[in-house]
């Protein structure tokens, strides 16, 4: 029963292990993908805000050239005084300097009257810039050279688009300056920034959204965006024209390879905890193993007691120690009266029960510093360190003799033995281990001759002389 339940709980500490070993490989390596993964995210997030700000980079600049083309209106204006002579010739000219730029127009005092492409804006003619504001209160506050730009929202014409407008003051002869009107340039959504190719972000694997304040409704308005939706951590670029609030905002587009990605990390996790823990447990068996194979080696299988071979190993060790000293050392030599009859009346099996029970009687007569093995069939070694007295050698022996003559029952059977005990002194019978086992093995056999159910001490002074000591 006992072998059972040591069975079991060291299953139980190499399940314990074993367990414990994989939720640590699965805590750490769940530690390792979360951060290397946030360190990609980092990596992937600092790489898409360098993406996004080149793009929104490159709107600012193909905008900004198109709204220049406003000043080189007004030098013509400056130079015309007031006139540009072959307006629409020089502007047909002039657009394709301007990519970004849809259409090109002089309004003088506020009024659009000349525009190029006529065609397409022919609804934008004499209309005024100032319709619904206070002409005299606007044209007070405005400054020479200060471009005005304002959008998104719907042109007239009716697309999506924004205007750029130029403020041009021209000198009177007596030298006094006064607001002529402006110079205007129209943009036209997505194609004022075509040459910035945002399409191209969602062929690099990039979601985008382009989008801008209307100054007339307060709300943001998408200027143009890719159809792969935006991601929730996506980067916001503001995009910086003048007082209009533009952004561009770019995200990775998720892609299954990412998943897949995790998954796979997840599943390397796994394998190598699962394989961590079977290491774990293969260890742990094998160090059971040779635990079990010492403790076979070393310890008697029925009565756990040490055998002949950890016998002769610790006893040397003692000796070893005391070498030199005056020590008080007793090695004594067992063997069971009456044994045989009972293995052979009841049984292997009861012998066994019995050789089990004698080995925990003599055990409680013993004390802690002491040691005892078996050493054969019904053959017991003790060993007495550390004696304060050679006095105390025979009430221990008396108690040894004593207890192992208590009557028993085993398996309901009355069972009576006794012992015959051999006594050497260290230095007095030899000072090796194999000398006091000897002589004390040749007491032994003394003591059942002179009847059994004794001890004998063994005597050094010529060969075969002992003394009786007790019974």
């Amino acid at each position: 029963m006992q072998e059972v339940v040591t069975k079991v709980f060291s299953g139980f500490d190499k399940i314990r292990v074993s367990v414990s070993m994989f939720v640590l490989c699965l805590l750490a390596g769940a530690f390792v993908v979360v951060k290397l993964n946030s360190a990609a995210r980092e990596a992937d997030s600092a790489h898409t805000i360098q993406v996004a700000s080149s793009y929104a980079s490159s709107i600012e600049k193909v905008i900004q050239h198109a709204l220049s083309s406003t000043n080189t209106l007004a030098v013509m204006v400056h130079q015309g005084e007031g006139r540009v002579p072959h307006f629409n010739r020089l502007v047909r000219y002039m657009l394709p300097m301007y990519k970004g730029a849809f259409a090109l127009s002089l309004a003088p005092e506020g009024v659009i009257r000349q525009i190029e492409p006529a065609a397409p804006n022919i609804l934008v003619k004499n209309h005024d810039l100032f319709e619904g504001k206070d002409r005299v209160e606007v044209i007070k506050n405005v400054r020479e050279g200060e471009l005005l730009f304002r959008g998104p929202f719907t042109l007239i014409q009716g697309p999506q688009g924004a205007i750029g407008t130029l403020p041009v003051f021209l000198q009177e002869p007596n030298g006094r300056k006064y607001f002529w009107g402006y110079t205007v340039v129209t943009l036209k959504f997505p194609d004022a920034f075509a040459d910035s190719d945002l399409p191209s972000l969602e062929k690099l694997g990039y979601a985008y959204r382009f989008s801008g304040v209307n100054p007339e409704t307060g709300q943001e308005e998408v200027i143009q965006a890719s159809a792969a939706p935006l991601g929730a951590a996506a980067a916001r670029i503001p995009v910086t024209l003048y007082e209009a609030q533009w952004e561009l905002r770019v995200s990775r587009i998720a892609d299954w390879r990412n998943t897949a990605l995790l998954l796979f990390q997840a599943f390397l996790v796994l394998l190598g905890a699962t394989l961590m823990a079977w290491l774990a447990y293969s260890l742990a068996t094998l160090d059971q193993q040779r635990k079990r194979l010492q403790e076979i080696a070393m310890y008697d299988p029925l009565t756990h007691l040490p055998n002949r071979r950890l016998l002769g190993m610790k006893l040397d060790a003692i000796l070893e120690r005391v070498q030199g000293r005056n020590a008080k050392v007793v090695v004594c030599y067992l063997d069971l009266d009456g044994f045989k009859l009972v293995n052979d009346n009841l049984g292997h099996a009861a012998g066994d029960q019995l050789l089990i029970i004698i080995a925990d009687r003599l055990q409680s007569c013993l004390r802690e510093c002491d040691l005892l093995a078996r050493v054969g069939g019904d053959e017991f070694v003790v060993v007495l360190d550390d004696l304060g007295s050679i006095d105390e050698v025979a009430p221990i022996l008396d108690r040894i003799i004593h207890v192992v003559g208590q009557p028993l029952m085993i398996s309901g059977v009355k069972a009576d033995v006794s012992a015959s005990l051999g006594a050497a002194f260290y230095q007095t019978h030899g000072v090796e281990a194999d000398q006091l086992l000897r002589a004390a093995d040749q007491a032994m056999y003394l003591a059942k001759k002179l009847g059994k159910n004794r001890y004998v001490f063994a005597q050094s002074e010529g060969p075969g002389r002992v003394a009786q000591v007790g019974k």
